[in-house]
C-alpha cells in the first residue's frame, strides 16, 4: 500500500511536470504560423522548425530511454525540465530562423525524457486491471498543458504581448523542478512486479508482434496528423465558402482542431476504463472503424455541415485509437526495460506525425485534399487488418 502511494503521488507529480513543460512549445504552434514576422521567419521556414523537433526525436527517442533505463529518472527528468524552460525563454528573445531551429531540435531531444519519463511513471503505478484509466488520465492532464498553452497563451499575446506570455510559460515550465524532489524523494520505491505475459529480461526483445504495434502507431499518427494539419485548407476550400454566416477561416480552423483536446479531456478517461472493461483490441477496432467512415464521408461529401461532424468524428476517434495503441504497448512493456521500449515505440510514432505533414501536403498540392483522405483510409484499413490478424491485441 505504501508502494501504491508513493507511485500515485509520482504519476501525478509528473504529469503535471510534463504539462507545465507543453506550455511554451504549444504557444509556438499557435504564435509562430500567425505571427512569423515577430520571429523574422520567413513563410516557407515555418514547416521546418515545427517540424525539427519531431524529426530530431527519431535519434534521441532512443537515447533518451537508455539514458533513463540506466541512470535512472531524477537527474534526466531536472535536465530536461531546465533545458526545456530555458528554450522558452529563446522563444521570447531569439529573433532568428537558426537560433530557433537549434531550439526547436534542443527541444526534441528534451521531450523525449520528458515524454518517456511520463510513461514509464503511469506504467509503474499501473496494473493490467487498470493500465487503460491511469495512461488515459495521463493522456488528459498533459493535454491540457498542451490546451493551456495555446487557449490562454493566445489571449495573452494579445492581451501583453508575445515576449512576456513566453517568459511567463518558462517560469511556470522552471517551477517543475520543485515537483521533481517529492516525486523521487524514494528512488528505489515502487516499481510493480512483473505482470504476467512481461518478460523480465535484461535485454529488450523484439518481435513480430512488437513490430506490429509500432506499425500501428505509425499508420494511426500519420493518418492523424494528416487531417489535422489540412483542416485549414479544407476549411478554407469547402467549408467557410459555403457557410450560411460569416466566422473566420482561422477561428473555425482552431475550433475543429480544438476538438481533439476537448475529446482527450472528456472522453479520454473514459476510454481507458472502457478498454480495461472491454479489451484493448475491441476499443481499437472501433475506434478505427469510426476514423475509416469519417474518412469516407470526408472523401464523398461537400455538404459544409457534414464535412464538420465528419471531422469531428475523425478526431474523437483519433483520440481513441491514439490511447488504445499507448495502452497496448504499456500492456507489452517489460518492466526492466520500459523506458528504451516506450521511447522505440514514441520513434514509429513520431515517425507518422513527421510524414503526416509532409505527405499529407504534397498529395493536397499534386491531386487535391480528397487523395489525401484516402491514403489515410488505406493506412487505417490496414490498421484494422492488424489488429484483427494479430493475437498481439487481445486484452
Amino acid at each position: 500500500m505504501l508502494f501504491k502511494s508513493e507511485n500515485k503521488l509520482r504519476f501525478f507529480l509528473v504529469s503535471i511536470i510534463v504539462a507545465l513543460s507543453l506550455l511554451g512549445d504549444a504557444l509556438l504552434y499557435g504564435v509562430l504560423p500567425a505571427r512569423p514576422g515577430e520571429f523574422n521567419v520567413l513563410v516557407w521556414q515555418i514547416g521546418i522548425l515545427l517540424g525539427a523537433n519531431r524529426l530530431i526525436r527519431l535519434l534521441t527517442n532512443e537515447l533518451a530511454g537508455r539514458m533513463v533505463d540506466r541512470l535512472g529518472s531524477e537527474k534526466p527528468l531536472v535536465a530536461a525540465v531546465i533545458i526545456g524552460a530555458s528554450i522558452t525563454v529563446s522563444y521570447a528573445l531569439c529573433r532568428n530562423f537558426w537560433y530557433l531551429l537549434a531550439a526547436r531540435i534542443l527541444w526534441g531531444g528534451c521531450w523525449s525524457i520528458l515524454r518517456v519519463e511520463g510513461y514509464v511513471a503511469a506504467l509503474n503505478l499501473a496494473t493490467n486491471r487498470n493500465r487503460g484509466k491511469i495512461i488515459a488520465v495521463y493522456q488528459a492532464i498533459t493535454r491540457s498543458g498542451a490546451g493551456g498553452g495555446v487557449l490562454i497563451g493566445g489571449f495573452l499575446c494579445d492581451l501583453v504581448g508575445i515576449k512576456p506570455t513566453f517568459l511567463l510559460f518558462s517560469f511556470l515550465s522552471f517551477c517543475g523542478v520543485f515537483l521533481v524532489f517529492p516525486a523521487y524523494r524514494k528512488q528505489n520505491a515502487v516499481i510493480q512486479p512483473t505482470e504476467k505475459g512481461h518478460k523480465a529480461a535484461g535485454k529488450l526483445q523484439v518481435g513480430k508482434t512488437e513490430f506490429s504495434l509500432w506499425l500501428c502507431a505509425l499508420t494511426i499518427s500519420m493518418t492523424e496528423q494528416m487531417i489535422a494539419n489540412l483542416t485549414g485548407r479544407l476549411v478554407a476550400d469547402r467549408i467557410a465558402p459555403a457557410l450560411p454566416f460569416y466566422l473566420g477561416t482561422a477561428s473555425l480552423t482552431g475550433l475543429l482542431l480544438s476538438v481533439r483536446i476537448v475529446g482527450t479531456l472528456l472522453f479520454g478517461p473514459f476510454l481507458g476504463i472502457l478498454s480495461d472493461r472491454v479489451g484493448r483490441k475491441y476499443l481499437l477496432l472501433a475506434t478505427a472503424s469510426l476514423q475509416i467512415i469519417a474518412l469516407l464521408l470526408l472523401i464523398m461529401t461537400n455538404h459544409w455541415l457534414l464535412i464538420i461532424l465528419s471531422l469531428a468524428l475523425h478526431f474523437i476517434a483519433a483520440v481513441g485509437s491514439r490511447l488504445s495503441i499507448y495502452i497496448l504497448a504499456g500492456d507489452r512493456a517489460p518492466r526492466e526495460n520500459r523506458a528504451l521500449f516506450m521511447s522505440r515505440f514514441s520513434t514509429f510514432s513520431d515517425m507518422g506525425t513527421a510524414l503526416g505533414p509532409i505527405v499529407g501536403f504534397s498529395l493536397y498540392a499534386a491531386l487535391g485534399f480528397s487523395w489525401a483522405a484516402l491514403l489515410g483510409l488505406v493506412l487505417m484499413f490496414f490498421t484494422a487488418f492488424i489488429i484483427i490478424r494479430g493475437s498481439l491485441f487481445e486484452k
